[in-house]
């Protein structure tokens, strides 16, 4: 896999444009397609994406929790085939160009000979709104436009929106279907209250360094984490604000912290990746810790039954 974030014509390329965040299922159908095109054109297939999502600079207030990082996003998108991608920095010089002079960019400055427009894609500040439009801009700068079929699969229609919307309604099940994987959260573990010692529930407490990651639903999950070994073990994680041990109820700054199930390893300082599997309930309080303990053993139990 080769990334570019400067002028590279040495090879002649097919390319789809997009954010492509969280590597979806939708992406992949996109994906297994240019490469198809790539194999009949002799081009190599390669993505156009940002380093950043294109709404920090058109509308900041609504730019929306991102799937995955660039450095994830780029594993991912070298893991389902694409030999090149091409990294713009998306601001207002990029924001107001055409889509003639954005096709034109590509062409001269990236080797780009095919474009792939994927469904309901759009680009360019004018938008043009057909297909027939791209194409005949396309051809004035020596790009060919391709439509992309429509991805049809089991979870269809899918996109990234739709993907953080099942991640912030508790639904991670759905969430994971339309990614093709459970969605995850990686950091570094800290330091926390160690109340979970005390009552027998010991916990790893996760500090997600990329503040641009979304963070799903507060709520009690079943989950699995991937520790330093390499081993996917069970586990529960409470994504909130502790409102049994918190002064304050729904303030300050949110936590993530994981039981895992039988285990005794040092993880202090070490990345670990929480897998969210099931929403099992919402974050409460309660009147004592004795109370909070009672129900964190039933947690435990429905946990281990959804991972079963």
């Amino acid at each position: 896999m080769k990334i570019i974030t400067k002028s590279d014509t040495s090879r002649r390329r097919i390319a789809a444009v997009g954010m492509y965040d969280g590597v979806h299922t939708g992406h992949k159908f996109l994906i297994d397609y240019l490469r198809l095109e790539a194999d009949s054109r002799k081009l190599t297939p390669a993505v156009i994406t940002f380093s950043r999502h294109p709404l920090s600079v058109v509308r900041p207030l609504e730019t929306p929790g991102l799937l995955t990082s660039l450095e994830d996003r780029l594993l991912r998108l070298g893991n389902a085939g694409v030999e090149d991608i091409v990294i713009l920095t998306f601001n207002d010089r990029l924001r107001y160009k055409s889509a003639r002079e954005f096709l034109n960019m590509l062409h001269k400055s990236f080797g780009i000979d095919t474009l792939v427009l994927g469904f309901n894609n759009r680009f360019g500040h004018d938008r043009p709104k057909t297909l027939e439009e791209y194409r005949a801009i396309g051809k004035e700068v020596g790009v060919e436009v391709i439509p992309a079929p429509e991805y049809r699969g089991a979870a269809a229609p899918v996109s990234s929106s739709v993907i953080r919307h099942h991640l912030l309604t508790g639904n991670p099940e759905k969430a994971a279907e339309a990614l093709g994987y459970p969605y995850g959260l990686r950091g570094i573990v800290t330091s926390g209250q160690k109340l979970g010692r005390t009552i027998g529930f010991p916990t790893a407490n996760l500090n997600v360094g990329d503040k641009s990651i979304l963070i799903p639903k507060p709520g009690v999950y079943a989950a699995y984490v991937i520790t330093p070994d390499g081993k996917r073990r069970q586990a529960m994680v409470n994504i909130g604000f502790r409102p049994t041990v918190s002064e304050t109820e729904g303030q300050g700054e949110i936590s993530i912290e994981a039981h895992i199930f039988d285990y005794t390893g040092y993880l202090y300082d070490e990345e670990v990746t929480v897998e969210l599997i099931s929403f099992l309930r919402p974050e409460k309080r309660f009147s004592s810790t004795e109370k909070l303990r009672e129900q964190l053993e039933r947690d435990t139990q429905s946990a281990k039954k959804a991972l079963s």
